[in-house]
């Protein structure tokens, strides 16, 4: 089997438990499909470092102003970059599956990475102008996932909502992408803004790099595979799901409440409509609907605090009474799911050339 790549989560619209759900897939793979997984967190919240790693870890990794010596975070691995230069150290030290229960090895997050946004916006600019520093610059999660590939079978970014210049260049990195939304008016304007953003940028990259070659072409030889030549090959859309929405019964039959029908309604041609161009090759827009997550009231925070997996909790992290219904519902869903996104994976990666 070819390795599967890399996967970001993301969507415009907040508040859809994105962080929760690429930490729980991650998991779920690693531990059903036997994958080496690398969970990246890229927000500069750091939400999934958080979640993943035990309290007593992230605060003795953002107490240390230089990191640790067995454990780089997101900043360390970007501070050339920080520092004005163009090429990433090749040595890193991620945190591996033995650090957390989730089972899957880290690159953390930091806060400081939001000081890249004016640095990578400069850069693209100067991309746009046919300047290949900025080419490099803008293509710094290529560089990083050319290191990173060999040793890991799936590659998962959590990323913010942000459509800026942090996010543009991580889905440049990025093989694939998929988005959990929330049902609800906002979420369809996010898909919309999603893809008019991906749309505008992928149309830019393709003419600097068309400029870039003509004037650097005997130089751009000596970063093969550091600066994609398409943008053909980033982000391509794999799949959605949809969070959350109140449910009632009537005559025994499940449905949601009024007030959400038309959104759901709505959904699939908006996914069409919008992301529709995106979709993964061999994949349709009839694969990319990878199901419903169900609400899980109170199992979400209790599986923050234990910072472990929902599908993993037990009555010694406080499991208790109906939470044990959800919990197997979410089971149910995260099966499913994990099925479904591991088709599309495979059957995309297999077709991947970069």
């Amino acid at each position: 089997m070819p390795a599967l790549g890399s996967l970001c989560f993301f969507n415009n619209k907040g508040g859809v438990g994105k962080t929760t759900l690429a930490c729980n897939v991650a998991s779920y793979l690693a531990e059903t499909e036997k994958l080496n997984v690398l969970l990246v967190d890229a927000d500069p919240q750091c939400n999934a470092t958080q979640l993943v790693l035990p309290d007593e870890t992230t605060e003795e990794l953002y107490a240390a102003s230089a990191g640790l010596p067995h454990m780089d975070s997101l900043k360390q691995v970007l501070l050339p970059l920080l520092k004005g230069d163009a090429s990433l150290g090749t040595s890193h030290q991620i945190a591996g599956p033995e650090t957390n229960r989730f089972g899957i090895s880290v690159l953390p997050g930091h806060p400081h990475v939001a000081l890249l946004e004016d640095r990578l916006s400069t850069n693209w600019t100067q991309f746009m102008g046919a300047d290949l520093g900025g080419a490099r610059v803008s293509n710094w999660n290529t560089q990083l996932l050319s290191q990173l590939r060999p040793k890991y079978d799936l590659i998962v970014y959590d990323v913010g909502p942000s459509l800026g210049a942090l996010n543009r260049s991580i889905l440049i990195g990025v093989d694939f992408f998929m988005a959990p939304m929330g049902c609800d008016i906002f979420s369809l304007i996010g898909i919309e803004n999603i893809a008019n953003w991906i749309d505008q940028w992928r149309r830019y990259y393709d003419q600097a790099y068309a400029q870039v070659t003509s004037r650097h072409e005997a130089t751009l030889q000596d970063y093969a595979g550091q600066v994609r030549t398409t943008s053909t090959v980033m982000a391509r859309f794999v799949g959605y799901t949809v969070q959350q929405y109140i449910t009632k019964t009537i005559r025994d039959e499940k449905r949601a409440t009024g007030a959400y029908e038309a959104i759901l309604a709505k959904i699939p041609k908006e996914i069409s409509d919008s992301l529709g161009p995106f979709i993964a090759p061999p994949l349709t827009v009839n694969d990319v609907r990878l199901g419903d997550v169900p609400h899980m009231f109170s199992l979400v925070p209790l599986a923050q605090t234990a910072h472990t997996p929902i599908h993993k909790l037990t009555r010694r992290e406080g499991l208790s009474g109906g939470q044990y219904q959800q919990q197997r519902q979410y089971q149910e869903f995260i099966r499913t799911l994990a099925e479904s996104l591991m088709r599309n994976l495979r059957r995309s990666a297999e077709l991947r050339h970069d």
